[in-house]
């Protein structure tokens, strides 16, 4: 009488069965792999780059905050006017040649 055995799987197949039963391992790990390779390390890496700009920018901050006040007061002055009419007459005064009477 003949024995019957059955017929092994091709290797792709089993191949594959076995990464399926491995999957709650892999997965994981693999996950755990691409946040600190592809997204930990490089953000740490741009947090200590940034805390060196820090001063810099606060700095430059600080300077054109400045300039801001300084150039809002000028706008708030050029539609007073008082402030219009003291300017026109200045320019008259420059205009004028003095002759030194009063």
């Amino acid at each position: 009488m003949a024995t019957v055995r059955p017929i092994p799987s091709p290797l792709p197949i089993r191949i594959f069965k076995s990464a399926i039963a491995w999957s709650p391992v892999w997965v994981p790990a693999l996950l755990f792999w691409q946040i600190s390779v592809g997204g930990l390390r490089p953000a740490l890496a741009e947090q200590r780059r940034l805390e060196q700009e820090r001063p810099v920018v606060e700095e430059r901050h600080e300077q054109t905050s400045q300039e801001f006040e300084v150039m809002s007061a000028e706008h708030r002055a050029w539609d007073d006017p008082v402030y219009q009419e003291r300017r026109r007459r200045a320019a008259q005064t420059e205009d004028t040649p003095e002759t030194g009477t009063r």
